[in-house]
């Protein structure tokens, strides 16, 4: 198979299947309720690699993002961990959709990949969390 194929499947057909939306998303969720309603940059440890060795880990300004963006200050967020801000962003949003497509007879869109294409997929993955790492190294 070439190039990205999308299929639209209705709500229905996909029973027994796990809904990563829901669950991720929840995740996610449960992360900005947990940053909004306690105060977990003053009961959380500093982060023990940047202590050990002055360079911060890949996920150093992970807690103060989400803090940040349950406060609603989604540009503070960006600048302490942009990676892990987007991506629970993105669990959020992929949480409202997976709730909108549960109800029978709305069409789930599936993107379908080639093996080549989720080789790329990963590649990219692996640049983008060096390429944050890279930022944090460099800000934090």
């Amino acid at each position: 198979m070439t190039g990205l194929s999308y299929a639209c499947y209705p709500a229905t057909e996909k029973k027994g299947q796990i809904e990563f939306g829901i669950i991720y998303g929840g995740i996610a969720l449960v992360a900005l309720c947990t940053a909004r309603l306690f105060p977990l940059c003053s009961v959380l440890p500093a982060c023990a690699v940047k202590g050990i060795t002055g360079i911060p880990c890949p996920t150093c300004g992970s807690t103060r993002a989400i803090v940040h963006l349950a406060q609603g200050d989604i540009a503070a967020a960006l600048l302490m961990n942009p990676l892990v801000s987007a991506c629970v962003l993105g669990a959020c949003l992929y949480f409202i959709y997976s709730l909108i497509t549960l109800k029978p007879g709305i069409p789930r869109f599936t993107v379908v990949i080639s093996e080549r294409e989720r080789m790329v997929l990963q590649v990219g993955i692996v640049v983008a969390l060096v390429v944050n790492w890279m930022y944090l190294i460099a800000t934090l």
